[in-house]
C-alpha cells in the first residue's frame, strides 16, 4: 500500500489522532476488497480489532490479494453459517417488538443475514465500539439496521448527516475546514429535526475540531432580508439552541457570505458573534447540502469525508458505493474520533 495515499495535511492529521484511539470496530461490507486495502494502510497507523461481516471465503481470499499475512486484530463473521445466527435473530426480533412493529418469520430471517442488521446487534450488545458501512450495501439499508437495532442517543429523535470538507488556499472556516449538513440523511427537515441536526452536528464537529465549533444556519436570507416560512423556522431554531445550550455559539438566518466572509459580515450583521467566522454550516435541506459540499469538492477541489452518521447510540457511519480506499481511511479515522468524542460527552454529563 503507497506511503501517501491521504491527500491534505487536515485528513492527515486526524488520521493521525485517530492513531491512539483503540477501539473494535465492525465492517458491515467485509466482502469490499477496497475495505481490505483501507484497513491494510490503516493497520500500521492503529491497532485496533476489526470484525468483518459478510462471506467468509470472499473475505478470506481478499485479505489473501491484499498480502496481509498477519491477520492476529482481525475477527471474519459469516451471518450465514454463524452459531449466533438464533442469538441475533432473537434480538432483533425483541428490537422490533420494543417498537412495535412485527415481522414475518420470513423478514426477520432476512434481516438477520442482512449485514447491517448484524453490525448493528454487535454495537447494542457493546462487542464492537462503532462500525463503518455502505460502500456496498445502501445508506437506507444502514439506516433501518441503526434505527431499528442499534437505535439513538438519549435526547436524540432523528438521525442526521454530516461530511467534513477542506477548501485548498481558504481564508474562511477554519483555514479551509467545515464541518456540513445534512448531505445525505434528512431531505427536508422539519423544526425539530433541524434542531436535532443542530446539536448532533455541534457534538460531531468538536470531536474533530480543535477549536470551537461555529455554526450558521444558512439561508437565502439574512437577518430578515426575506420572510417566509423555512426562514422562521430557522430563526426557531436559533432561539431555542440560545435559551438551552449558551454554550453553542449559533447564528442565523445567514446568506453564506455573511456567515464565512468577515468583510460581508461587518457589513450585514455586524454584531454577530457568528458571521464570517462560521466553521459548522447547516444547510436548509438536503438538496442544498448536498449540492453545497459536492460544489465545493469539484469546482474547489476541496478534500471531502463522509458521510458521518449523527444521532445513534453508536457511530454507524455511511460510505458511498462509489468511494476510493483512501475515502474508506479518513472516514475509519473519523469514526474513531467520534466515538472518542462520544465517550468524552457521555463522562461529562
Amino acid at each position: 500500500m503507497e506511503k501517501n495515499l491521504i491527500s491534505g495535511e487536515f485528513f492527515n492529521e486526524l488520521i493521525k489522532r485517530a492513531g491512539d484511539i483503540e477501539r473494535t470496530m465492525a465492517f458491515s461490507d467485509g466482502n469490499d476488497h477496497r475495505l481490505i486495502k483501507a484497513l491494510d494502510y490503516f493497520m500500521d497507523k492503529n491497532k485496533s480489532n476489526y470484525i468483518l461481516i459478510g462471506d467468509e471465503n470472499k473475505m478470506l481470499d481478499n485479505i489473501k490479494d491484499a498480502g496481509i499475512k498477519n491477520t492476529d486484530n482481525f475477527m471474519l463473521v459469516d451471518p450465514r453459517n454463524s452459531k449466533r445466527f438464533e442469538e441475533f435473530r432473537e434480538i432483533i426480533k425483541e428490537s422490533f417488538i420494543k417498537r412495535n412493529k412485527t415481522l414475518t418469520d420470513e423478514q426477520l430471517k432476512i434481516n438477520t443475514l442482512n449485514n447491517s442488521y448484524w453490525a448493528s446487534v454487535l454495537l447494542k450488545n457493546n462487542e464492537a465500539d462503532c462500525a463503518v458501512g455502505g460502500s456496498i450495501s445502501s445508506t437506507a439499508d444502514l439506516m433501518r439496521a441503526v434505527i431499528n437495532v442499534l437505535g439513538l442517543l438519549p435526547g436524540r429523535k432523528f438521525l442526521s448527516g454530516a461530511a467534513f470538507v477542506d477548501v485548498p488556499d481558504c481564508i474562511y472556516g477554519l483555514n479551509g475546514k467545515f464541518c456540513v449538513t445534512d448531505p445525505a440523511i434528512i431531505p427536508k427537515p422539519n423544526q425539530d429535526q433541524l434542531l436535532n441536526m443542530v446539536l448532533s452536528s455541534y457534538e460531531t464537529a468538536k470531536s474533530v475540531f480543535r477549536e470551537e465549533p461555529i455554526v450558521a444556519m444558512l439561508s437565502y436570507s439574512t437577518w430578515g432580508s426575506a420572510d417566509g416560512e423555512e426562514i422562521e423556522k430557522i430563526r426557531n431554531v436559533v432561539e431555542i439552541i440560545k435559551n438551552t445550550r449558551p454554550d453553542i455559539l449559533i447564528d442565523g438566518e445567514l446568506q453564506l457570505d455573511a456567515a464565512i466572509v468577515p468583510e460581508v459580515a461587518k457589513i450585514k450583521v455586524p454584531t454577530s458573534i457568528v458571521g464570517g467566522r462560521a466553521n459548522v454550516l447547516v444547510f436548509p435541506d438536503l438538496n442544498a447540502a448536498n449540492i453545497g459540499y459536492k460544489i465545493m469538492q469539484r469546482l474547489a477541489k476541496a478534500d471531502v469525508c463522509g458521510t458521518v452518521v449523527q444521532g445513534a447510540a453508536k457511530p454507524f457511519n455511511d460510505l458511498s458505493r462509489g468511494c476510493l480506499v483512501q475515502d474508506m481511511v479518513t472516514l475509519i479515522a473519523m469514526t474513531l474520533l467520534q466515538t472518542k468524542g462520544l465517550e468524552d460527552s457521555r463522562q461529562s454529563n
